[in-house]
């Protein structure tokens, strides 16, 4: 039997309040304080998909909006093949309706079920893990400078950076394309800034979680993963690491990195993400999520690597 265009209608109505009433800021009790960064696989399913959105049930993050947390795509977490890829660039945005965080595609395009994050929480920010904003003064075309003693000045940081939505997707300003970081900007050109590597404009309001080195997480290790033609093949740009090689259970981030050190490098535009290659060669890779080759040509990304 066919449903009327005001059934219908009614339908599409009750879905999009509901959507709403999950993305608003109702004050709902909160979860027992959690106080230690950690990091965890967060894995899409139907029970936890809407639209282009995941929320995210885990005590270190439930009922904490000032949480900061940083994601990476996860093409096999633990080397088993869930193998659903993400073409999107992801971040995380706040749902006071449902009081969790949410990992999000910025693009808005559908949450694919299957698809794994590698998700970090750092409960308190710091002067090396704080909240970066655009704003109509540091935004300069596709990026938007970051004026921080903790990274003024020092062309080998090595950043994390991720796209926030705290105050939800309708009272947030979403940045819809994939992220890097770049050096040498500001007016005394020794400044960080996030970049749209796709060149498309930068937004002013855009929100992003930043992170400096390795150690406000609790035992990551922080290192600079050099792409060449020799470990580059396809849209897999292969990571030579002690803690990630042989180890499937390694937990990965990473931040595409225009010029370390001003060592500058071909920019990769497509969204990305890490996986792990079982034997014969027991590798783990950043790769491209939609497929498109990696550049040859040297270029960089930032990675933070736990053991498990």
């Amino acid at each position: 039997m066919r449903t009327s265009i005001q059934t219908r209608i009614r339908i599409v109505v009750a879905a999009a309040t509901l959507f709403i009433s999950v993305f608003a800021s109702t004050a709902l009790p909160a979860s027992a304080a959690v106080t230690v960064t950690s990091h965890f696989i967060w894995t899409t399913t139907p029970s936890n998909v809407s639209i282009a959105f995941s929320f995210i049930n885990n005590g270190t993050t439930n009922g904490d909006p000032g949480a900061l947390l940083f994601v990476t795509s996860s093409y096999d977490p633990g080397g088993v093949c869930g193998c659903v890829t993400d073409p999107a660039p992801v971040g995380v945005a706040w749902a006071g309706g449902a009081n969790k965080w949410t990992v999000y595609n910025a693009d808005i395009s559908n949450m694919p079920v299957g698809a794994a994050f590698n998700v970090l929480v750092v409960q308190k920010p710091s002067s090396r893990v704080f909240v970066a904003t655009a704003t109509s003064q540091d935004v300069t075309a596709n990026g938007m400078v970051i004026n921080s003693t903790a990274i003024n000045g020092k062309p080998n940081a090595l950043l994390q950076v991720t796209e926030s939505l705290p105050n939800g997707p309708f009272g947030s300003v979403d940045d819809a394309h994939p992220i890097g970081v770049v050096y040498g900007l500001g007016p005394s050109g020794n400044e960080w800034a996030i970049q749209n590597v796709d060149n498309a404009a930068m937004p002013v309001g855009a929100h992003f979680n930043v992170m400096v080195g390795g150690g406000p997480t609790n035992g990551g290790s922080a290192v600079l993963l050099s792409g060449t033609s020799a470990n580059t093949f396809g849209s897999n740009t292969f990571v030579s690491n002690s803690e990630t090689t042989g180890n499937p259970n390694a937990v990965i981030f990473e931040t595409q990195n225009a010029d370390p050190g001003f060592h500058f490098g071909a920019g990769d535009v497509a969204p990305t993400g890490v996986l792990y290659i079982s034997s014969p060669t027991d590798i783990a890779a950043v790769n491209n999520e939609n497929g498109a080759p990696m550049p040859t040509a040297n270029h960089y990304f930032n990675l933070l690597i736990f053991p498990s």
